[in-house]
């Protein structure tokens, strides 16, 4: 496996509309709306032998989807009975691969979160929680982790558990007047939030973030900026009452005035000096466009060079590492014809990556992969579908 030199294929970027600042909340007026049917959520997370799935549903003409849950105990091979979470709580708003609910566990605790609706121009607002204590057999409504009180857009939430039982949470709003970095932990699994802390005072507006705990009780959280467009990482060692100073994570300077929607992924594993963060980033940059893979060996205050993952047109990335120092990264293409996943591994802990190959089926629209660790190797789930078929979920088993 060889390192490749990065090959500057140029990505087309797909432009979007710019966003002004959030107005004054207010309920405006709601309709019904018919959803496409089939899988427009999809989250996974590993606890230990256990992997979670958290899906979001729409059936036929329903304007609201069933988020349920499932677990498997063999790596992804077989599945327990989904069970609904979301009954008897406010269901989500605008759910859709990219901005998908979230869910993260320790042992037996589980915690989902989603946005709900509310009074923001796209008509998001506030965060909806669910909790767990029996791994996922029952569940019950918890509190909105944010303090603020406003019932605007509370969007692009990361979620994630520690060896220690400490849940942690991450997303965007604009309680300062400016789309911000906002966090807060809970060390009573949901239970109760901590005050809200702002990790980043001005972002992008909409790209979802991403966040993985450290050693020694700390917490890395990658999120896009607004000037320039590129991805930045900020970390705390003492649950959010402080913030390291943004570091750029690929210094590409991508000046542009819209949204990309595309956010980036984190992940640790042992590394030469201890504690090796990874990171995969997406940048636009004229000249520069395409997937990066980069790592970090001081809690991500520098970064190495970016490698870049050499497969046209790739995006939407997401990573998992293992206690062996592997570390498997997937994506998509964003080819107009049929989409791909894709995938690479390393077994030195990033200093090296197999050639990418090509996941999901050719011909079949595929996209979102996640990936977690499962056993001798990893399990990468995704989302397609066909036209005029309702979108289903795939998953695989991934070996180095």
């Amino acid at each position: 496996m060889l390192r490749t030199t990065s090959l500057l294929l140029a990505a087309a970027f797909l432009p979007t509309a710019s966003f002004a600042d959030e107005p004054t909340p207010q309920a405006p007026p709601r309709t019904a709306k018919t959803f496409s049917p089939g899988v427009r959520s999809l989250e996974v997370c590993a606890d230990g032998p256990r992997i979670h799935l958290l899906l979001g549903e729409y059936a036929e003409g329903a304007d609201t989807p069933v988020i349920s849950h499932r677990v498997s105990i063999d790596g992804g091979v077989s599945w327990s009975e989904p069970v609904p979470v979301n009954t008897g709580v406010v269901s989500p708003h605008g759910l859709h691969r990219g901005a998908d609910a979230r869910i993260a566990a320790h042992e037996q605790t589980l915690v989902a979160a989603w946005t709900t609706a509310g009074s923001d121009k796209w008509g998001s607002g506030p965060i909806a929680t669910v909790l767990s204590k029996d791994g996922g057999k029952t569940w019950n409504p918890g509190p909105n982790p944010a303090d603020d009180g406003l019932t605007d857009g509370h969007n692009f939430m990361a979620l994630g558990a520690d060896t220690a039982g400490n849940f942690h949470l991450a997303w965007l709003d604009g309680r300062d007047g400016e789309r911000g970095l906002r966090y807060s932990v809970s060390g009573d699994g949901g239970a109760h939030w901590a005050v809200n802390s702002t990790a980043a005072p001005k972002t992008c507006e909409c790209c979802w973030n991403s966040l993985t705990p450290l050693d020694k009780g700390g917490i890395a959280v990658l999120y896009r900026a607004r000037t320039p467009r590129d991805m930045y990482l900020v970390s705390s060692r003492n649950a959010g009452a402080e913030w390291t100073s943004p570091a750029a994570v690929g210094d590409f300077r991508w000046d542009i005035n819209m949204c990309p929607h595309v956010g980036g992924a984190l992940a640790t594993c042992a590394g030469p000096k201890g504690q090796r963060l990874h990171a995969t980033v997406w940048t636009g940059a004229s000249g520069k466009s395409g997937l990066y893979h980069l790592l970090s060996d001081d809690s991500g205050q520098t970064w190495s060079a970016p490698h870049k993952m050499n497969v046209p047109m790739s995006w939407h990335p997401h990573l998992a590492a293992d206690g062996k120092g592997r570390v498997a990264a997937v994506w998509d293409t964003m080819t107009a014809s049929s989409p791909e996943v894709w995938s690479a591994i390393s077994v030195d802990a990033g200093d090296t990556w197999s050639v990418p190959a090509r996941l999901s089926q050719e011909g079949v629209p595929a996209g979102f992969p996640r990936v977690v660790p499962a056993g001798d190797g990893f399990r990468v789930f995704w989302t397609s579908e066909k036209p005029g078929q309702p979108a289903t979920w795939t998953s695989v088993k991934l070996l180095p």
